[in-house]
């Protein structure tokens, strides 16, 4: 009997000390479906087109919002015109630091209190920004903008560069909502309902999204031209059997089972550059440790490497 008490204190003190950790973590509403903190929207009297030669953008190895604006940054070939920082996770102190001080900041919560953005959920990446006779301008640090900000930016090669066109918009939010963040709501539910209602969506979207390769004529997911939804699914989708799969629980199905998008995924893989950006020992290093409420023990699967993956 004394065990028995043992054991169920332990579990609800665990349980406590575990959502304590998921509110800093992953904030969710009353039913425990996740929801994520919204970032900084543009400065609209900005004018991204004066193409700025302090121009930044700052991002993680390992964050796949991070990853969207990089596919641009490459896609566009915009070394010449934007300066990328990559920023190193802090596991201990759960925070993105810079390898070497920048602007007399060594970690991204000082660089966000010296542009004068204090009040925010937490300090996030990517962010996009510029530097005018020292003063910290941000442009914003929400991803689905700062594509469209970087894509908008002309004149950045002599190159020929693959187009990123528009697309539906109705397509792009069910990719951003049930797909990119479907993996998070699955891998941060709070209980069992909330992780079923999150894999439904998620597996139901990524379903529609095969049945329309069947009916499209070209090798992206609108057809004959890259877009946006092509930007945004390939994060997720690129991490799936090393990360979303194992530590997520993004389990209903196998990814090999979606013929089409697997294929795809290899397409885009293979486009110019693309590969750089795929850093996959990165990844199970930041997620598996960096992310302690769903790995405790921090232990790293041993995984094949992406190449064999794909």
């Amino acid at each position: 009997m004394q065990n028995k008490n043992l054991i169920n204190f332990a579990k609800k003190f665990w349980f406590w000390f575990w959502t304590k950790l998921m509110n800093g973590f992953a904030p969710s509403d009353l039913q425990g479906n996740y929801k994520r903190p919204k970032g900084i929207l543009i400065d609209k009297t900005h004018d991204i087109k004066v193409n700025n030669a302090n121009t930044y953008l700052l991002v993680g190895n390992s964050c796949p919002w991070c990853h969207r604006t990089l596919l641009v940054y490459k896609l566009k070939n915009l070394s010449k015109k934007v300066k990328v920082i990559f920023l190193e996770a802090d596991f201990n102190n759960g925070q993105w630091i810079f390898s070497e001080k920048f602007e007399g900041c060594k970690t991204l919560n000082q660089f966000y209190k010296k542009a004068q953005k204090r009040n925010l959920f937490r300090s996030t990446l990517p962010l996009f920004f510029n530097l005018k006779k020292d003063q910290i301008n941000i442009l914003s640090n929400e991803s689905s903008e700062i594509v469209r900000l970087m894509n908008s930016i002309t004149g950045a090669s002599s190159k020929k560069i693959l187009p990123i066109n528009n697309c539906d918009q109705d397509l792009l939010k069910m990719i951003h909502s049930e797909i990119n963040d479907g993996v998070y709501k699955c891998g941060f539910a709070r209980n069992q309902e909330s992780y079923e209602k999150a894999s439904k969506s998620l597996f139901k979207a990524l379903t529609k999204i095969e049945i329309s390769f069947d009916k499209n004529i070209g090798n992206w997911i609108c057809g004959e031209n890259l877009t946006y939804a092509d930007v945004y699914l390939f994060p997720t989708v690129i991490r799936w059997e090393l990360i979303y799969r194992h530590l997520f629980k993004c389990t209903e199905q196998e990814l090999s089972d979606f013929k089409n998008i697997t294929k795809w995924r290899l397409r885009f893989f293979e486009l110019s550059n693309i590969s750089e950006t795929c850093l996959d020992t990165e990844w199970k290093k930041d997620y598996y440790k960096a992310l302690f409420p769903l790995n405790p023990n921090q232990i790293v699967p041993i995984l094949p490497p992406l190449k064999k993956i794909i």
